[in-house]
């Protein structure tokens, strides 16, 4: 039954929390986490915050509460970082704050100030959605075939998801709490001080575990962090209506046509969520845990035709191929003291890997999702796409049994909760679990070999979390985690110009592990093993599994 609540802090609590987790446990912890954050937001009796409280009125799915949902309500990556803003700073702060300001209404301040492309919608309030990002991290762009050029008025490209990113009101706190007005070597709303970046590197290097929660000596968020990334985009008159879609007013950004490198507008409109990440930091998994869902509508034939029902279920027959063309990735061991050498080729041949002589792309995508890599030496933001479209047909991991389970329960329980509440349907009967990582697990990296379509891990049944299916080793979401990179990611990521891969290897030879952990290295994947590449490995940024608190402050709308 959908509950108010606030989200749960751990799986199984008080019995051995996330690494002591089932499969079907976590997936559970996954949907409760759904709910409660996509409950419609307050304000409540005693709670007069302007964010982050549910209703007490409104029920989850209430058609008749259009506001943003608890989630919408948590601050944008530019409201916690904007040691770059335009002013930089945070806005309603007041003496004697605990929450430096955190419930003050949306603004978002960039290096260079933005217009509105549409002068009549300079003074429309500003919306909760605030989707800065144009690609994924930087490697490729994802494009939606089934919207139309009129499903999204004055936008120059209409078939684009957009993202965005936000943080509740823990990340906030603790990114405010060590941030100084005065002090310029104290501003993690800017970047994390280099001396502390060094002092977490040597903690990890040493214990091989993540620092104690909420330190400032350290980087090491408070437990009950909760990070979200979101994927938007317009929707045909047929989506709008059909009620599958939440739907929320959204702000998106253009780089207008002749106007000089880095300068941008903005323009509001209702768009649908297609995505969503929720990722969490719990006692028992410092290295947070990581669910994702999608809308049932994303995997469609060029015809329009559904791939997966709302549950997660292929629909027979399944697509013969992931994407068309076909892409591998080709990932070698580097020869001692050389850089890595994975590179993703086209091929008409996964199992050889042989390149096409010509590349050819998907010229007639149809309805389908596809996507087009990034020229990531783009001097201009946003990153200019290059190459052709990639279409996509399917997933490279199927959903797994357990997470289509949970999602037939939870719809289940929701269509029973809209009925005994007089509420007719609900878009969140249309949205699914893909999977959820719980616990880090290394690929045995003394096995790889060089393979012609990258070292692919592989497990058999029964799944636990230190056996988790490949489904679950390289979790990814369709539209945020689409090309060949980031479905089947493990170790660390490399971006030569033109391309984005993932590799297991250092340069050198050795292991790429990225996640520490109870006195282990790991060489994980998917959401786990990226977060920790970036954030967590000692040869990064050192931002505790958070890719936003590692990259800091934001210059422009078009930041990955």
């Amino acid at each position: 039954m959908p509950t108010e609540l606030n989200p749960p802090f751990d799986p199984t609590a008080g019995t051995g929390g996330a690494p002591a987790a089932t499969p079907d446990q976590a997936a559970a912890f996954a949907w409760q986490e759904f709910i409660s954050l996509n409950w419609p937001a307050g304000p409540q009796e005693g709670k007069p915050n302007q964010r982050e409280a549910p209703s007490s009125t409104c029920k989850f799915g209430d058609p008749g509460c259009t506001g943003p949902i608890v989630w919408q309500t948590f601050r944008g990556k530019v409201e916690i970082f904007p040691g770059l803003g335009n002013p930089p700073g945070y806005p309603g702060v007041v003496p004697s704050d605990p929450s430096f300001g955190y419930d003050a209404l949306p603004q978002y301040n960039y290096a260079i100030s933005g217009t509105a492309c549409d002068s009549t919608q300079a003074n429309e309030p500003t919306p909760w959605i605030n989707l800065d990002e144009t690609d994924q991290i930087t490697l490729d762009s994802m494009f939606a075939g089934v919207v139309s050029g009129g499903s999204s008025p004055g936008n120059s490209e209409p078939q684009l998801i957009r993202f965005l990113a936000k943080a509740n009101r823990m990340e906030y706190v603790y990114v405010a709490r060590n941030s100084s007005p005065t002090d310029p070597l104290n501003q993690w709303w800017s970047a994390i001080p280099i001396s502390v970046v060094k002092a977490t590197k040597a903690y990890l290097q040493k214990n091989m575990v993540s620092p104690p929660s909420g330190s400032s000596q350290y980087v090491s968020q408070p437990n009950g962090t909760i990070e979200i990334k979101s994927a938007w985009r317009p929707l045909n008159p047929a989506e709008a209506a059909s009620g599958r879609f939440h739907m929320q007013r959204v702000r998106f950004y253009e780089h207008p046509s002749g106007s000089p490198a880095g300068t941008y507008c903005y323009r509001n409109a209702t768009w649908g969520l297609v995505a969503l990440h929720i990722i969490q930091k719990t006692p028992s998994a410092p290295y947070f845990i990581y669910a994702t869902f999608e809308q049932a509508d994303n995997l469609l034939t060029p015809d329009g035709k559904p791939v997966e029902d709302a549950d997660g279920n292929v629909l027979q027959p399944a697509p013969p191929t992931p994407t068309t063309p076909q892409v591998c990735l080709v990932d070698p061991q580097p020869a001692p003291g050389q850089a890595d050498q994975a590179t993703v080729i086209l091929t008409a041949d996964p199992k050889t890997c042989m390149p096409l002589q010509k590349p050819i792309y998907c010229e007639a995508p149809g309805s389908r999702l596809f996507y087009r890599n990034e020229n990531v030496s783009s001097a201009v933001p946003p990153p200019a796409p290059t190459g052709g479209n990639v279409c996509v047909n399917r997933r490279d991991n199927d959903i797994p049994p357990y997470a289509i389970n949970a999602n037939i329960a939870a719809h289940s329980a929701i269509a029973d909760y809209l009925k005994h509440n007089g509420i007719k349907s609900a878009p969140w009967l249309y949205y699914k679990l893909i999977n959820v990582q719980y616990f880090p697990y290394s690929k045995d990296i003394s096995k790889v070999k060089i393979t012609p379509n990258g070292s692919l891990y592989t497990s058999n049944p029964p799944y636990t979390a230190k056996n988790p299916a490949a489904s679950s080793f390289y979790q990814a979401n369709i539209v945020v985690e689409t090309n060949r990179a980031l479905q089947l990611f493990s170790g660390g990521l490399t971006i030569p110009p033109g391309n984005g891969v993932s590799t297991d290897w250092n340069a050198g030879g050795t292991p790429h592990m990225n996640t520490y952990y109870g006195g282990e290295f790991y060489n994980a994947g998917g959401c786990l093993g990226c977060h920790g590449s970036q954030g967590q490995n000692p040869a990064n940024q050192a931002g505790d599994f958070s890719v936003i608190l590692a990259r800091g402050c934001t210059a422009h709308p078009y930041s990955p």
